[in-house]
């Protein structure tokens, strides 16, 4: 499999607290919540590509 459930739980979950803390006046005065959430997203699609990558290099090299 190219993920695990609880890889993607994590993150889903972290998201969702950053976008929920957007709206807490305090907290969103001092941080870039929406940036950092934006980050979190990337960074984890980059993780899965690579793994995608990883597994499809590996597939490829076996066939050889």
């Amino acid at each position: 499999m190219l993920f695990r459930s609880a890889e993607v739980v994590s993150v889903l979950s972290a998201v969702v607290l950053l976008l929920f803390a957007k709206h807490i006046p305090v907290v969103n005065e001092v941080l870039p919540l929406a940036q950092m959430a934006g980050i979190v997203c990337f960074s984890f699609a980059i993780f899965l590509s690579l793994r995608i990558y990883k597994a499809e290099l590996a597939r490829i090299r076996a066939e050889e």
